[in-house]
């Protein structure tokens, strides 16, 4: 048995279940931010240690995934070159709804699920980053 096959056979079937439902997307996240594949993957695996960790707390809040959501984030910017797909203007969860829908191609339901809010919050989101957009360019 390997390590992960270990570390898989300790860990609860609801926290599984939620890694193996996000993980794509997770990586497609990372991906956009970071330059190297490598590193995507290591910031998501690191962000998954994390979430791990805190699972139980992440479950007793209003949003599990959202709550998850966060680790990632904050794996990928741990790492160098995060700053790759980067838009200055835009912040946090719009800067990464933006990424999610413009640069890795996600539906705005998928995001929603993914990061853990609402559609509308989602679209939202997206509607912010094209008015900033829009007003820097003139």
């Amino acid at each position: 048995m390997t390590a992960r096959q270990t570390r898989a056979a300790r860990d609860p079937l609801d926290f599984l279940a939620f890694r193996e439902l996000v993980s794509r997307a997770y990586l497609r996240y990372a991906r956009a931010r970071l330059d190297a594949p490598a590193l995507a993957q290591a910031a998501v695996d690191a962000a998954f240690v994390d979430i791990r960790r805190c699972w139980p707390q992440a479950l007793s809040s209003a949003s599990a995934p959202q709550a998850a959501w966060r680790h990632l984030r904050h794996a990928v910017t741990r790492y160098p070159g995060h700053e790759a797909a980067s838009q200055p203007w835009l912040a946090g969860a719009c800067e990464d709804a933006t990424l999610l829908h413009r640069h890795a191609g996600m539906p705005v339901e998928d995001i929603a699920s993914v990061m853990g809010v609402s559609v509308a919050c989602v679209r939202v989101l997206l509607a912010r980053a094209d008015r900033e957009s829009a007003g820097r360019v003139h």
